[in-house]
Parts: structure tokens; C-alpha cells; sequence
């Protein structure tokens, strides 16, 4: 388990203050609902499709999504919201914050209408037509970049399938989502909305899910409040230091075959060895001069900057990466 956790930055939520507000409200709003001087408010989360547009209470569709009831979704949602927040450091937490309103936003409209939709074929999944409570909306739209942006580590491999440091994030979106149909159908709508937000469809990036004004008074008031601390330098060799090195030199590894691998499939390349693999292989041959990389663009480096990185360490990473804005990232990630 340590092995697996281990992927991930040991920084809290430094640089990710959005991810931790999210967090800490999921645990109030969940205990409050488990304390009887405040379990009353649960009538609150219940919502009744379509009595709710029947009998003009349309913002129990909103209300059903601020809090899960089941302590078990509670741990394994906020987990996955601890684990995605290193979306917040690449985005920035006005950008990540957008994100998310507007995943919740696409994945509730496609929950009422998947309902609707079921209702009128005759099909019951969701007991009578009622939402399921919880901010599936904020969790399941993430597994889509998780999917496409997080690179994949082999570790280790039980009966021929392969295990990695993504299996257990995995893992508990599956069991978030599998507590019944009504559930499964919300997690699929999330990740439905996740792939409509990130292709753009209808342009809804472009909208402005929370505009400027409300970014800069948020980090203003609760920016101070929730913001942590820059992790303090420890001394290395302690054994989660040592397995987070193992994974940094494994990605590496894996990058730099995937580099060998592109030159081998050039055309004109007659099997010549990429310099990158005569390093990691320890082989010295007589090779021409390799032109250094040209310098990375102000853009480039503002880029990294403005999801909290320093600034020499960005320039360092871009040019180490060949200014490439994507692995830079996933370096500096793994530094933190």
C-alpha cells in the first residue's frame, strides 16, 4: 500500500487551497448530517424527480449534490479529491475551481435527464426517481484527465495484469460508484461531462464559470485561511523518500525508452542509438556534437509559474525536458 501511495506528493495541500476547502466542507457537511442535533437537514438532500419541477422546488437538484450521506463514499470521495489535487497545482485554483462548478453543473443536467429519460421508458433504477445525494459531479469528471495526463508506472503485475500507482485511485472511484445503479449511472454522467468540458463541446470552456471578480474576493478572504504552509526540507533517506526516488527514476526510465523508441521509428535513423540510451546504458561512442536546446519562451516559463512553481526550478525543468511544457510539469510534480 505504502508502495502505491507513494506516487504521490507528500506536500499536502501546498498550492491547492481549493482542493482542501473541498475536502474539509465534504467532512462537515457529512458529519453534521450524522449528529442529530442536525439530522433534520437531511430532508434537504432529498430530491424527487420530476416532483421536484412539479411542485417548484427545483433547487433541491442542487441541494441533493452539496454533501454524501454514506460514511463510506465520504472516505473514498475524499481521498480521490486529495489525490487530484495536483490538478489544481498544474491548472492554477481560479482555472481548477472553474473546472469543477462547471463538471458539477454538465453532470447534474445529465443525471435529471438520464432520470427523466428512464422514467419514460418505464425503467426504475433510481428507486422511484429519486437523485442520488453527493457531489458525484466534482469527483468522476477528474478520472478523465487522470486518465489522459497522469502518466502510468508499471510496478508490479498479479496473474499478467499490470500494477500501477493508479490502480487504488482506480479502485475507489469503483467503489464510490458501486453502492448501486443509481450511483453507477452518476459516475458515468461525470465522466461524461469530464470528456464534454475537456473537447470543448459546445464551447463551455469558454464560459465563465466563476468569474474574475469572485476568484479575487475568494483569495482574498478564504485564500488566507486555506492556504498551507511550503513543505519543509527533510532529510532524505527515509523509506517514503526512497520509494518516491524509485518511482521518479522508473518514470524516467520509462520516458526515456519511449524517447529511444520514437528515434528507432524515424525514418532515416539505421538503428542508430538515441544519446539518452547510450547514457542509461553506459555506452561511450565517438557521436557528433548534440546542439544544446534553445531556451525555453517567457511563456513557457509563466506557465509553470503561475501554478506556484519557482522560477528557476521551472527553467531547469524546461530545459532538461526540451522545453516541453507537458513533461516539465510531471518533473516539477514529482520534485515537490
Amino acid at each position: 500500500m505504502a508502495t502505491i501511495l507513494s506516487q504521490y506528493s507528500t506536500t499536502g495541500f501546498y498550492n491547492a487551497p481549493v482542493s482542501k476547502g473541498l475536502m474539509g466542507c465534504m467532512f462537515l457537511t457529512c458529519t453534521a448530517l450524522n449528529v442529530p442535533l442536525f439530522a433534520h437537514f437531511r430532508k434537504y438532500l432529498i430530491c424527487k424527480l420530476p416532483d421536484a419541477f412539479l411542485k417548484g422546488e427545483i433547487w433541491r437538484i442542487a441541494s441533493a449534490k452539496i454533501s454524501f450521506v454514506d460514511t463510506k463514499d465520504l472516505v473514498c470521495g475524499s481521498l480521490l479529491i486529495y489525490y487530484f489535487r495536483v490538478f489544481e497545482r498544474r491548472y492554477g485554483s481560479h482555472k481548477f475551481a472553474s473546472y469543477l462548478v462547471a463538471s458539477q453543473v454538465l453532470t447534474t443536467v445529465l443525471e435529471v435527464l438520464t432520470i427523466l429519460t428512464l422514467q419514460w421508458f418505464s425503467l426504475d433504477l433510481h428507486s422511484g426517481g429519486f437523485l442520488p445525494p453527493g457531489p458525484y459531479g466534482v469527483i468522476f469528471p477528474l478520472f478523465v484527465n487522470y486518465l489522459f495526463d497522469i502518466p502510468r508506472v508499471a510496478q508490479t503485475s498479479v496473474l499478467g495484469v499490470p500494477i500501477t500507482g493508479k490502480t487504488l485511485t482506480y479502485l475507489l472511484g469503483l467503489q464510490v460508484c458501486s453502492t448501486s445503479p443509481a450511483t453507477a449511472i452518476s459516475a458515468l454522467a461525470g465522466i461524461v461531462a469530464g470528456l464534454l468540458y475537456r473537447y470543448n463541446v459546445l464551447y463551455v470552456q469558454q464560459l465563465p464559470w466563476v468569474p474574475g471578480w469572485l476568484a479575487r474576493g475568494a483569495s482574498a478572504t478564504l485564500g488566507r485561511l486555506l492556504a498551507s504552509p511550503p513543505p519543509p526540507e527533510g532529510p532524505s533517506g527515509a523509506t517514503l523518500e526512497l520509494q518516491r526516488q524509485e518511482q521518479i527514476e522508473m518514470w524516467e526510465q520509462q520516458m526515456m525508452m519511449n524517447r529511444a523508441r520514437e528515434m528507432r521509428n524515424r525514418p532515416g535513423a539505421n538503428g542508430a542509438v538515441h544519446p539518452l540510451m547510450q547514457n542509461f546504458m553506459g555506452r561511450r561512442q565517438n557521436n557528433p556534437v548534440q546542439h544544446p536546446p534553445p531556451p525555453p519562451t517567457e511563456e513557457q516559463v509563466q506557465t509553470l509559474v503561475e501554478m506556484g512553481f519557482d522560477r528557476q526550478r521551472v527553467i531547469n525543468a524546461l530545459q532538461t525536458c526540451n522545453n516541453d511544457v507537458n513533461t516539465a510539469t510531471h518533473l516539477l510534480l514529482q520534485e515537490s
